[in-house]
């Protein structure tokens, strides 16, 4: 039997004339969506991103049928406190729909300087790819590596492999479609241990299909959150919005070995200060640096090796 799924596309028509930018509209609408727990994801589609277009931009919003008409009047809300007009269209779809309709708009990336190869499964190799890779589809989870806040965590543990960095015990809290729990394998494998977590079962389920896709074995994947976590880890990835990061700072860095390094993604530039207070307020974390990426930040942290 397939399983369905369906898509809300907002048509945005944006104001400049408002005061705020259009980037900054687009992304302010796209993480208060993300936070909502009836939505498995969102995407942005603007001239900037592949199959997008000079017109304005589009986001498409995944959940499941039973939630679009309790979601409709909810997004429009929130578009309407920011100041944006839109058009909704809803759609039910399942599987086969989903991978069809997604591959116009994938192509491979590949990161760190020729690192890492990240490739749908309909795109075949080709010659001078890079040797690590990871094959991952388009799913119901988020993270293709297409969003900036992906991306800057795929180029920072580039770097860090890049670096020497070479930790034994992995972490991937929100870990979505396992994209980075997946690229840490290659970079850095065999692990010791690798664990990804998340509070979706949609979200473990497809790093699961992933795993299997990628010959990952021995992942540990947790439906949970941080909470459901027992050990230390040598590196944590934490790609979330900061309404889990903020208060879940304690919890996160309790779980960082001494000489461990944490990736903290998911986060708004404007936000960044924020966010990396409470971490900073551990005893024995450094900052390490940010990277940005359009409008997104990624705080790199790292504990002492005690």
């Amino acid at each position: 039997m397939q399983t369905q799924w369906a898509t809300l596309t907002l048509h945005l028509r944006l104001d400049s004339a408002s005061g705020t930018s259009s980037e900054d509209q687009v992304d302010a609408l796209a993480a208060l969506l993300g936070e909502d727990e009836r939505i498995s994801g969102v995407e942005v589609r603007d001239a900037t991103t592949l199959g997008g277009s000079s017109d304005d931009p589009q986001l498409i919003v995944y959940t499941d049928p039973a939630a679009i008409e309790a979601l409709r009047p909810d997004v429009a809300e929130l578009a309407r406190r920011l100041g944006i007009d839109l058009t909704i269209d809803a759609a039910i779809r399942d599987d086969d729909d989903w991978r069809d309709s997604w591959k116009q708009f994938y192509a491979p990336m590949r990161l760190g300087g020729g690192a890492l190869l990240l490739r749908p499964s309909w795109i075949p190799r080709e010659p001078g790819d890079p040797e690590l890779e990871v094959v991952l589809d388009p799913g119901r989870a988020f993270g293709t590596g297409q969003h900036e806040s992906t991306r800057l965590c795929l180029e920072l543990l580039c770097r860090l492999a890049a670096a020497g960095r070479r930790p034994r015990r992995v972490l991937d809290l929100g870990c979505g479609s396992g994209i980075l729990a997946l690229s840490a394998a290659r970079l850095f494998g065999p692990l010791d241990r690798l664990c990804a977590v998340d509070f979706d079962p949609e979200a473990t389920e497809t790093t699961a299909e992933n795993a299997a896709i990628n010959h990952v074995d021995g992942i540990e994947i947790v439906t949970g959150t941080i909470d459901d976590v027992a050990g230390d880890f040598d590196l944590i990835l934490a790609n979330i919005r900061p309404s889990v990061l903020i208060p879940a700072a304690a919890a996160i860095t309790g779980h960082l070995a001494a000489g461990g390094d944490l990736l903290c993604s998911g986060i708004l530039i404007e936000e960044g200060d924020e966010v990396a207070a409470p971490y900073l307020a551990t005893e024995g974390l450094t900052d390490r640096g940010r990277e940005t990426a359009g409008d997104w930040v990624a705080l790199h942290f790292a504990r002492g090796a005690g």
